[in-house]
């Protein structure tokens, strides 16, 4: 079976304030994008009395260990609904997309598998979506998003989500990644923000993409991620020069996009050229 998992990008992404948990409150639009990782996976009955888990990728830099978001999703999975008939489980992850970009590639892993094992297990989405959703949260704050998949707005640790209907980007989307990678622990780390602030959301009204206040989607991890990552900074600005309407970072790094009208493709095609022509990772989003 061949799993098709969606990146996406976040247009706007604001800290809102610490919390007690040490986590921080963040208020974003989560974007889905055409741009897919692809999952194959197979699962079988087993003779063993125990449930075999078996992650296999092509790059070194992923975790085929527990820590996988993949396997956190199955383990959660199996335990939440209770099945206790075990199985042969074998995923292979095509990471044809950068890691540590910013496009939520191991949540999408995880939500994309977790949709496979609820059509798989015939799982009643209707009878069963409390426990769905903390399947998702298992894996990752941000891995319910990947089961909508579709814009939405979202807060709290990304877990919190509304859906919108009426917000569509209606310009070709550019994705440029000079071949770095942020940690997203770093990039919280490094957030030059004031602990004691409580900022109120900003995004939390807009039903529609409008570029008519562009300022409102600020991503505040740029400034840190810039100050260490300048090439990152450089791209933003090129992305800007060769006609980019809009261009940001998504998430916590390290991948920027831009936005550039579907009328005129001088531009997009130009910026397409000269990054390829660098060696970066260039995509259509």
């Amino acid at each position: 079976m061949i799993i098709k998992a969606p990146a996406k990008i976040n247009i706007g992404l604001r800290i809102l304030n610490k919390r007690e948990d040490g986590y921080h409150s963040i208020e974003t639009i989560f974007y889905p994008v055409r741009l897919a990782y692809r999952i194959q996976a197979g699962i079988a009955p087993s003779d063993s009395d125990i449930n075999s888990i078996i992650i296999k990728t092509e790059k070194h830099t992923v975790p085929i260990s527990k820590t996988n978001s993949c396997f956190k999703v199955i383990e959660a999975f199996f335990k939440n609904f209770r099945i206790r008939d075990t199985f042969k489980i074998n995923i292979f992850l095509e990471k044809n997309i950068p890691i540590g970009g910013g496009l939520g590639g191991g949540s999408s892993d995880a939500g994309s598998l977790l949709r496979y094992l609820i059509n798989y297990f015939h799982i009643d989405i209707n009878e069963n979506r409390k426990k769905i959703i903390e399947t998702a949260l298992a894996a990752g704050s941000d891995v319910p998003f990947f089961l909508i998949q579709k814009p939405c707005y979202a807060t709290g640790r990304g877990e919190k989500m509304r859906i919108l209907k009426n917000f569509t980007v209606d310009y070709d989307i550019l994705l440029v990644n000079p071949n770095k990678h942020v940690s997203t622990k770093w990039a919280y780390e490094n957030l030059n923000f004031d602990i004691s602030l409580k900022k109120e959301p900003v995004l939390s009204e807009i039903e529609k993409f409008d570029l008519s206040n562009p300022e409102i989607f600020v991503n505040e991890f740029e400034e840190a991620v810039f100050q260490k990552y300048p090439e990152l900074a450089e791209v933003k600005q090129r992305l800007l020069d060769y006609g980019s309407v809009f261009a940001s970072m998504s998430g916590s790094g390290a991948v920027l996009y831009g936005f550039f009208d579907r009328r005129s493709k001088e531009g997009i095609k130009k910026a397409r050229r000269e990054f390829e022509s660098s060696g970066y990772f260039v995509s259509a989003g």
